[in-house]
């Protein structure tokens, strides 16, 4: 009897030690080591934000000067998409990870050198290279925790993986004009912001670590317990997906982080497959192609009205949320009297406060169904955002100046939560990748063309009727743009609620299915 409870407590130990660590509370460790991958690199993403006047006046550049280090940024991911997950596909996601961690630290020792040497030819580089590293590496990460998470808690992880790395740009607005004055070395202050992408390169190494030992401990616990296997294999049709699905939204974050609930692309699954209960060529094609960032030229016509107005709202919702606060340091200085170094602790407060609610919003957004009016609210509260930051003057620092900047960050949980997860409601699930990936050609295009507009705007009417020199004024004009695409916008957003309302309610009504 002992040596029975001895052989039993043996194969309990055996199948303790063999378990996957996604079954494991390491699955939590790397959901932390995932997030903290993006954190430098959202870190040093807005060093230029934070540094804005101090970078203009040692470097003499103007704002359409400035500008091009964040459309420099943008320019190469105009066409990556075309490309998409290819390359990941092709050398492995750790293969990928270490690699293009690896061009973070390469463009920003670039970026840290023009610092010192005050060369703008070398910021340019730098921020060129850390953007071709940036952009993919998003993808990577989001396609190392979709397999993490498959099957379940993908919101959850989504939700995390997006709202953690928002608090290294927070972070950089709080810390940067703080070490710039301390040390009043723009060099220097590049090279924190280089020392906190080697933090993240390490908890990618770690992350690495972990997923191949997962794999690893996978393959063992399979052969111990194969029954699972054919569990796995029944459900194939369905979970593979749903898992392509939830794959591809998560890889599409790109700089620019994004929120959904598994309940969407469930339902968007249901309702694709109900609509087409009668069609044997759409049945034929349920087990569809791997969801990749890639875009198929030949798919482009079987891309209907909704998607293409859906995309142009979310283009247009990031071009105003980002290219503003590319500015909003400086904007603060002058609008509403701020110091550079309190301008950088209030542009804190988007980035926490989406960093905080888009999870929420994302878990629960679901349970509206009117998603069409939900998009319509989001270009309605950016117009509020933006005619608030157009109307309040202080001629001394003010704490309502915070109020636009708490709905800014409400923008953001928005566009996150309801606009790019409404993607794959509009598409069907073969056209998913094709979709995602000119997307990601519209964002980036908007991201590389709106902060030169900006900056155009502004040197046009910084120099006010009477000859001076007045920055206020082109900073009023600059905010006439922002107002004017806001109401462009939702005009917009009112005629996909009324495309939709008409057409094949995609976005208004979500029937509820069991599967």
């Amino acid at each position: 009897m002992n040596q029975s409870n001895e052989e039993i407590s043996i194969i309990k130990q055996s199948y303790i030690t063999k378990q996957p660590f996604q079954k494991t509370w390491v699955l939590w460790l790397a959901l932390a080591l995932a997030c903290l991958l993006l954190f430098g690199d959202a870190y040093a993403f807005d060093n230029p934000m934070a540094l804005q006047s101090t970078i203009q006046s040692q470097m003499g550049l103007n704002n359409v000067q400035f500008n091009m280090l964040y459309s420099i940024y943008s320019a190469p991911n105009i066409i990556l998409p075309f490309f998409g997950g290819i390359l990941i596909d092709k050398i492995g996601v750790r293969v990928s990870i270490f690699i293009f961690s690896t061009i973070l630290i390469f463009g920003q020792g670039i970026v840290v050198i023009g610092g010192y040497t005050l060369s703008y030819g070398t910021l340019l580089a730098g921020r060129c290279i850390f953007g071709i590293g940036s952009e993919s590496l998003n993808a990577a990460q989001a396609a190392i925790m979709s397999k993490w998470f498959e099957g379940g808690m993908v919101s959850l992880a989504l939700g995390l993986c997006l709202s953690i790395p928002k608090l290294g740009s927070a972070m950089n607005s709080f810390v940067s004009p703080i070490i710039q004055a301390n040390h009043n070395e723009l060099g220097f202050t590049f090279l924190v912001g280089l020392f906190i992408v080697l933090f993240s390169w390490g908890c990618g190494l770690l992350l690495i670590y972990l997923d191949k030992k997962n794999e690893d401990l996978m393959k063992e616990y399979l052969k111990i317990n194969p029954q699972i296997i054919a569990t796995v294999k029944e459900k194939s049709v369905s979970s593979d997906t749903l898992s392509q699905e939830l794959s591809l939204q998560l890889r599409t974050n790109g700089n620019h982080n994004q929120s959904v609930d598994s309940s969407d692309y469930s339902e968007s699954f249901l309702q694709e497959e109900d609509e087409d209960d009668n069609d044997d060529e759409e049945k034929q094609n349920h087990n569809v192609h791997d969801a990749k960032e890639e875009i198929k030229l030949s798919d482009l016509k079987n891309l209907d009205g909704s998607y293409w107005i859906l995309s142009s709202i979310i283009m247009l919702s990031e071009a105003l949320f980002v290219p503003f606060l590319d500015n909003g340091n400086a904007f603060f200085q002058v609008k509403f009297g701020f110091s550079q170094q309190s301008a950088g602790v209030l542009l804190t407060i988007p980035y926490v406060f989406a960093a905080l609610v888009t999870p929420i919003i994302g878990i629960y957004s679901d349970k509206i169904r009117q998603r069409s009016l939900l998009i319509v609210l989001t270009t309605v509260i950016f117009i509020v955002t933006h005619l608030c930051l157009l109307l309040i003057h202080c001629d001394s620092a003010c704490g309502v100046s915070a109020l636009p900047l708490l709905s800014l960050g409400l923008c953001y949980s928005f566009y996150s939560a309801i606009l790019i997860p409404s993607i794959p409601l509009v598409v069907k699930p073969q056209m998913i990748g094709t979709a995602f990936g000119l997307l990601g050609v519209m964002q980036n295009t908007a991201l590389a063309l709106f902060p030169l507009i900006t900056g155009s705007i502004y040197n046009g009417h910084v120099i006010n009727e009477y000859g001076q020199l007045d920055p206020y004024e082109g900073y009023v004009y600059q905010s006439y743009f922002f107002v004017g695409v806001s109401f462009f916008n939702c005009i917009i957003a009112i005629s996909l609620y009324i495309f939709d309302k008409n057409g094949s309610q995609k976005l208004s009504k979500l029937r509820n299915k069991k599967l």
